[in-house]
């Protein structure tokens, strides 16, 4: 019987799963993209359809199937991402087996049990009545919406839901830990987090409920609105409300609404703008860009119009110029409307309109700072300019800073290339440093990962060719490769020694990798990607040249490595036989000794380096 990972994976494609997160480019047999897991300029991730596997060729050196990637672009544990693709492929996992059962899907479970609990407190309960007419008639959302949104009420109780999660079989420590519940002073003793309020769930962006948001349904109350706090499941910096409605939408019009609170989202699905999210109770983080930008890089900013609003949205614009995203930004008229909500209860053909006609966030921002600017006043000049020339600092395109730049001195009046001067200082402060201290780092790791790169190169034509295989055991010793690379070098040559009349294809010596040393299978598919996508049908002639390449380079690269090893031990020994004019006779003649082996060595390793630069 087919087990339910083979399932999924039989009905999903990893290249599929990972462009949900990020762009894939073809190259070759193969798809590239530079690696999430690490920080890189040139792409190094590569995905093989043909195996079904990824791996990054750069300084993380990370690798699997689908489920790995999922574990780990996620965060989380193979029983959740067995969970998430297994919603994906549309497979029903019929039991829970131990060895995939852990806490987190445990919180998962009851976290769906409870929004189940107060969605049928909010349609068939007495207590939810007045919850389902705010909605309704204060609200003016339609039962398909209501529903869509799996909005809920809880009661105005002390430990209704408590008691109802351990009644399907959930514990204290379960229900502590999924948020649901807070401690009272007293030890062992917890009262219902959420009370007499309509409840949100928040999805990630799977679809999962992780928490909730309650509103307060009495007047009066302290806190108008109660979050679930962070919990094994619930990271309120990643997770971004309606994400999991909206992604497809995102997708297919490239740009996504950021609005401030759940019922501007709600309602502006309900009014047929399904592209918007809104940060989960946080204001808005690198993390959740990050995320955005998996579906688009057009992100449209529109907070409420007080002041609270507008100091989220700066801070938020902010974040995502940071991100590298397009950000453009609706202006809030209190006139027409204080929230989308509020606007789209008035006139949802209006939203539509200011949704399309979102300006770029620069000029959003200096509607702000002109807004009753006086040219008189010299003061509010000097803040204007302070203002708007450190937004102008994060606009990472030299093009739309200059752009903005010749607008601020013609609005404030004032000659150009003193604000290009301000604005040049104010830079190369913040930023000289760490760019060379990039371009530095960046040049350590590109020698270290080229070296690498090389030699997977050979080991993948090593697995393709017998011929290839047997020249480049006799000319790269395993001692002169990184240890990470050693063990798979040397089991590749054991497979050749041992199967000597065997089949040599590629599917052979992974068999033989998996049955012998699976602690190196996520290596081995990292050469075999390479092999298929690259040498699998090179013409041989070719094939030799390129392996006689690399195996060169390498060489050189070993006999220069010595040759400065070896320069360094000659001084130091030159220093101690200086040190020795007034010594014995024996010990300045052990020093003389020293001296002229390494000078041998040194002359013979030149000699070395001449043969196989000629050859």
């Amino acid at each position: 019987m087919i087990s339910q990972v083979d399932e999924i994976k039989s009905k999903l494609d990893i290249a599929d799963v990972i462009q949900e997160y990020f762009p894939l480019k073809q190259a070759g047999a193969n798809m590239k993209a530079v690696c999430p897991f690490h920080d890189e300029k040139t792409p190094s991730f590569m995905v093989s359809r043909e195996r079904q596997m990824w791996h990054c060729f750069g300084s993380c050196n990370e690798g699997g199937d689908m489920f790995t990637f999922i574990q780990k672009i996620e965060n989380i544990e193979f029983p959740e991402a067995l969970k998430i693709l297994a919603r994906k492929a549309g497979v029903e996992l019929k039991y829970q087996d131990p060895k995939v059962t852990n806490l987190k899907t445990r919180l998962l479970e009851m976290q769906e049990v409870a929004q189940d609990f107060f969605v049928n407190q909010l349609f068939n309960g007495q207590a939810g009545k007045k919850a389902l007419s705010y909605l309704k008639d204060t609200r003016k959302l339609e039962d398909e919406i209501i529903r869509e949104w799996k909005l809920g009420y809880a009661l105005d109780s002390w430990d209704a839901l408590s008691k109802y999660l351990k009644s399907k079989g959930f514990t204290d420590s379960e229900i502590l830990q999924g948020g649901l519940v807070v401690p009272k002073d007293r030890n062992n003793e917890y009262y219902d987090r959420f009370r007499d309020r309509l409840m949100f769930p928040i999805e990630d962006y799977h679809g999962n409920t992780v928490g909730f948001t309650g509103r307060a349904m009495k007047d009066g109350e302290a806190a108008k609105y109660v979050n679930s706090p962070g919990t094994l499941i619930y990271s309120k910096s990643e997770v971004i409300y309606g994400l999991s409605k909206a992604k497809k939408i995102i997708r297919e019009k490239d740009a996504v609404v950021l609005v401030e609170g759940n019922m501007d989202v709600i309602a502006s699905s309900q009014a047929e703008v399904r592209n918007v999210v809104a940060a989960s109770g946080t204001a808005l983080t690198a993390d959740q860009i990050k995320i955005l930008k998996r579906y688009t890089d057009n992100l449209i900013f529109c907070f409420d119009a007080d002041n609270a609003g507008v100091a989220a949205a700066k801070r938020g614009i902010e974040t995502a110029w940071l991100g590298e995203a397009n950000v453009k930004a609706i202006a809030l008229d209190k006139d027409k409307g204080k929230d989308p909500d509020d606007i789209i209860r008035k006139d949802k053909a209006l939203w539509e309109k200011m949704v399309e006609q979102a300006v770029p966030a620069m000029e959003y921002f200096f509607e702000l700072e002109f807004k009753g600017y006086n040219p008189n006043d010299i003061g509010k000049k000097k803040q204007v300019a302070r203002n708007l020339l450190n937004l102008m600092l994060k606009l990472k395109d030299p093009i739309e800073q200059d752009f903005y730049l010749k607008q601020l001195a013609e609005k404030l009046n004032v000659e150009e290339p003193l604000l290009r001067e301000t604005l040049q200082k104010a830079s190369l402060g913040k930023g000289a440093q760490r760019k060379e201290n990039i371009l530095q780092e960046e040049k350590r790791e590109n020698k270290v990962n080229r070296r690498d790169e090389l030699i997977l190169r050979l080991m993948a034509m090593m697995s393709i060719d017998t011929d290839m295989a047997d020249y480049i055991g006799t000319n790269l010793v395993p001692e002169s490769l990184p240890s990470h690379l050693r063990d798979i070098y040397k089991s590749i040559i054991i497979y050749y020694t041992k199967c000597d009349n065997q089949d040599h294809s590629i599917q052979a010596l992974a068999s033989f990798m998996a049955e012998n040393r699976p602690d190196l299978v996520q290596d081995f598919n990292a050469i075999s990607i390479i092999a298929e996508g690259e040498f699998s049908a090179m013409d041989y002639k070719l094939l030799r040249q390129e392996v006689k390449r690399i195996v060169k380079y390498l060489r050189k690269e070993d006999i220069r490595k010595q040759l400065v090893k070896m320069s360094q031990d000659l001084r130091q020994a030159e220093k101690e036989l200086a040190a020795q004019s007034f010594g014995s006779p024996e010990e300045k003649g052990e020093k003389e000794a020293r001296v002229n082996e390494l000078m041998g060595s040194f002359n013979d390793l030149t000699l070395e380096l001449k043969e196989v630069d000629d050859s």
